[in-house]
């Protein structure tokens, strides 16, 4: 029975540090700048659509001193590169994309440049295509 409350009470004392620590996150300055990372990451792919394009965020601006075992310097470090890890995420996303974008622009001009230097060549394929 006894180590069943002690559980119980470390488990209500982890609990509260979790909540306490979610709160000096969503309360720090660079929140807003973290959550825009994450929702253009997520507008990157094709989930992009299930984002809500209307969805913003109140930005915090201040903080709170808690008790939390994590230091102001450190929770600034972390979200600092929380937000680097997430815009290095979005580019290395884009990157594919744009690859595969020059490549389609690439075929149809190669493709535009065939049916202009052979005109007959390219009704007769849309007239069999038809």
């Amino acid at each position: 029975m006894e180590t069943w409350r002690r559980n119980s009470s470390e488990e209500k004392v982890q609990d509260e540090e979790a909540k306490t620590l979610k709160e000096r996150i969503s309360t720090h300055p660079l929140y807003g700048l973290l959550v825009q990372a994450h929702m253009d990451c997520l507008k990157v792919g094709s989930i992009g659509d299930l984002v809500d394009q209307s969805y913003t965020m109140k930005k915090h601006t201040g903080t709170r001193n808690t008790s939390c075992s994590l230091s102001q310097p450190e929770l600034d470090h972390f979200m600092e590169a929380y937000c680097f890890a997430l815009s290095k995420l979005k580019e290395a996303m884009e990157e594919p994309q744009k690859e595969t974008a020059a490549f389609i622009k690439s075929m149809h001009l190669q493709l535009s440049e065939l049916t202009r230097a052979y005109p007959a060549a390219a009704e007769a394929s849309t007239t069999l295509a038809g």
